[in-house]
């Protein structure tokens, strides 16, 4: 229900802003060049579902069509999501008022200045606060059945309970004293996100084909030539990472 909602939403907010976006605001170059290099991360990092894949296996099985279907849509969704909000968002504001207006309440501020729309201030308002609170459901789901399986808990109340006290008590505690410590953490989580999506995957594949293991399962074409280049991928975004934390 969360979900519909927030596509509704977010649809409806589209309709509204994409036809009186500017087109020169589109086209417009960065403001500097080290954007380009500092929004690689944050565009990776805005792709990074994997941590959800332990509970899209424990719902479908290893079933590795449907595995695979799953996982392209699942990426292909967000993307187009996202090219038509930063279609809208940049043809509304442009670059210059986006860069003032970094902190939500600043953008929908600005947003509903510029389209003098109070409900259509208050509906990109709500969207934003669904996008938080699903994107939070999916990454604990997928935490929770991670943290399940690592620590073999049992599926049966007492195993649940315990695992949800482990997923949810560290966050909850970090959040309560030290809540500066999501965004310095968000800052370098494309970090992380390379390794558990990048580097550990290609390392295991390579593992596995090296032992001869994959004959009768199912692998995905490119052979070692592709497996190099998803290794230089992420190594590109860590030193865009680095490069950016550095200033």
């Amino acid at each position: 229900m969360l979900f519909i909602t927030k596509i509704v939403l977010l649809g409806l907010s589209l309709m509204f802003l994409l036809p009186q976006g500017d087109q020169v605001n589109l086209l417009s170059m960065p403001l500097e060049k080290g954007l380009l290099v500092s929004a690689i991360p944050v565009m990776f990092t805005s792709f990074g579902f994997h941590g959800s894949i332990p509970s899209v296996v424990a719902y479908t099985g290893l079933n590795i069509r449907a595995l695979r279907k799953i996982m392209l849509i699942g990426s292909a969704l967000p993307l187009i999501i996202y090219v038509l909000w930063q279609a809208a968002s940049f043809g509304i504001l442009g670059q210059g008022q986006l860069s003032e207006n970094n902190e939500l309440g600043m953008f929908l501020g600005a947003i509903g200045a510029t389209v003098n729309s109070q409900k259509l201030t208050q509906a990109i308002s709500l969207f934003a606060d669904l996008a938080l609170a699903t994107s939070f459901l999916g990454v604990s789901l997928g935490l929770f059945d991670f943290l399940a399986d690592l620590l073999k808990r049992p599926a049966n109340a007492k195993g649940r309970i315990q695992t949800g006290m482990i997923t949810f008590l560290p966050p909850l505690v970090i959040a309560l004293y030290y809540p500066q410590g999501f965004v310095a953490a968000l800052g370098y989580a494309a970090i992380a996100l390379v390794v558990l999506a990048i580097l550990l995957p290609v390392l295991m594949a390579h593992k596995v084909r090296k032992l001869g293991l994959n004959r009768e399962r199912y692998q995905v074409f490119g052979g070692n030539i592709t497996l190099s280049i998803a290794i230089i991928s992420g190594l590109v975004v860590i030193v865009s990472q680095l490069a950016h934390g550095i200033g």
